[in-house]
């Protein structure tokens, strides 16, 4: 019997076919009929905790869309509950952020690192510097290492395509790099993903995986389909995505996540 139900945003909670940011009304619905039959919701993305929050209009508010009952952010690596309670928190090896900053430096390749609740750039690049315009924040100082020593680094970033960044970052020894499917990768610890977030929540829980479900439309979402007692890939996933889980929906646009649920039985008509 499910108890716990994930999901990744962009793709999965948020269309962003017509070029904005709509939580479906069907998604609304199933969510809030999931909480009343005692399962419970989490968000689980790429996204730093603070994005989380509406960015400048950029996007709706995650926390103001729905009373989720925790998140997964990071890619898994920091999990919270709904209060802010820290349930998971992995942080990268700072060996290996020590020898990412003279790489990016000596190749030139956008990067920045992100802290709990901060983040720096690493190289004075033009997509670096496009990134925190878009995002509506002053250009912060370069990132220095001796904070290593009180604030943890959870992930970086690189703009780059995923074939690149596993080359170029081969010589970091305890990192996995990974992608919600753009040209922005998202470098997590070795070990980590967000099926690490999924298995944290369920010893918090005390669940079992078998009764877990996560749904997902991204590269990055792989790992938590197959970690997952069932896996639901949307309709607007890539073949890849597809391919290794175990129930393939209709999109996002198209009623994705109510009719999974529909589908598998964890949802009747009634339940709405």
């Amino acid at each position: 019997m499910i108890q716990a139900a994930f999901f990744d945003i962009d793709g999965t909670l948020l269309d962003h076919s017509e070029g904005g940011s709509v939580f479906p009304e069907s998604t609304a619905a199933a969510l809030a009929a999931l909480q009343r039959k005692g399962i419970k919701v989490f968000v689980s993305t790429g996204r730093a905790p603070a994005m989380l929050d509406s960015v400048h209009g950029l996007f709706p508010a995650v926390r103001d869309l729905f009373p989720f009952d925790g998140f997964c952010t990071f890619n898994g690596q920091l999990v919270l509950e709904r209060d802010g309670t820290v349930i998971h928190r992995m942080a990268h090896n700072p060996e290996d952020v020590r020898r990412l900053l003279p790489l990016a430096k000596e190749r030139n390749f956008p990067c920045f690192v992100l802290e709990e609740e901060l983040s720096f750039p690493v190289t004075d690049h033009p997509s670096i510097r496009r990134h925190y315009e878009w995002m509506g924040i002053p250009f912060p100082p370069f990132y220095d290492a001796s904070r290593l020593a009180s604030h943890p680094v959870i992930q970086f970033n690189v703009y780059m395509t995923l074939e690149e960044g596993k080359k170029v970052l081969a010589p970091l020894e305890h990192v996995e790099v990974t992608s919600s499917g753009f040209d922005i990768l998202d470098v997590i610890p070795k070990g980590g993903g967000k099926e690490t977030g999924l298995s944290a929540v369920a010893r918090y829980y005390g669940i079992r995986q078998e009764d877990t479900i996560a749904f997902g439309d991204g590269f990055n979402d792989m790992g938590m389909l197959d970690w997952a007692g069932t896996g639901v890939a949307m309709g607007n996933a890539p073949d890849a995505v597809k391919a290794g889980a175990d129930y393939v929906t209709t999109s996002v646009s198209d009623n994705g996540v109510k009719n999974a649920l529909l589908h598998l039985g964890i949802l009747s008509q009634d339940d709405l």
